[in-house]
């Protein structure tokens, strides 16, 4: 493992914050007759489509449309998405930025992305280095690749980069599948099942100001704090 932290990559919806306005799922299952009978046909095209692609086309909107048994004429046009933070949210970057360089590195749709990227940068414009979107970037969590574009793009190995997010899949096992070291926000009570051969790239805790003196000390080479450590059991978290 190598020993330094060069570069803090940060998930952003329920770990920074929320984004606001109504989501693009459900914006697409109130138009849809499969919402009811498929209840996961809208977040599946969501996830396959609107977060891999750069921009909003009229091809896009009919393979979706297409997907959804929804009329073009009536896809939406306007999205209305911003962005909340947590109160934290602006003082924990500040500290972390002491550490090493932070990016937001984050999964959303292409409708309303772009609105939600440039709220997010005004929000934290003295904090975060820069901004990464799946839309934009043609990939999304959990591929692999993205931290190491990210980490190729910041001149650094993905080996010292450390990702933190509060998804299990998305966050957990794509950032250490890259190589990435990881913190887990956990945000909920249900166990989370880690990697058995993670060792101690993987930490969790239960509140964002949290993530701080766990990157501070893989960056430092000192010991977790006690918190981190007590929610680390070998392959599970419980």
């Amino acid at each position: 493992m190598p020993d330094t932290v060069a570069l803090i990559t940060v998930d952003i919806s329920r770990t920074l914050g929320r984004f606001t306005g109504l989501s693009t799922s459900a914006q697409l299952a109130g138009l849809t007759p499969l919402a009811e009978v498929a209840p996961t046909v809208v977040g599946e095209t969501v996830r396959d489509l609107l977060y891999r692609a750069p921009k909003v086309t009229p091809n896009l909107v009919e393979q979706v449309c297409d997907r959804l048994l929804i009329p073009c004429r009536k896809f939406p046009t306007e999205w209305d998405r911003g962005y909340e933070p947590f109160p934290s949210a602006e003082h924990v970057l500040e500290e972390l930025a002491e550490i090493a360089p932070v990016v937001a590195l984050s999964n959303m749709a292409v409708t309303g992305g772009p609105e939600r990227v440039a709220a997010v940068r005004r929000v934290h414009s003295r904090t975060l280095t820069d901004v990464y979107a799946s839309w934009a970037l043609g990939a999304a969590k959990p591929t692999p690749w993205l931290w190491n574009s990210t980490a190729g793009k910041h001149k650094v190995v993905t080996g010292s980069v450390v990702h933190v997010g509060d998804q299990l899949v998305a966050d957990v096992y794509g950032a250490w599948t890259a190589g990435a070291r990881v913190v887990h926000l956990r945000t909920t009570s249900q166990p989370a099942v880690y990697p058995a051969d993670c060792g101690g790239r993987i930490v969790s805790v239960t509140d964002l100001a949290d993530v701080v003196p766990v990157v501070r000390a893989w960056a430092e080479r000192t010991p977790l704090p006690e918190a981190a450590t007590a929610s680390y059991q070998g392959g599970e978290s419980a």
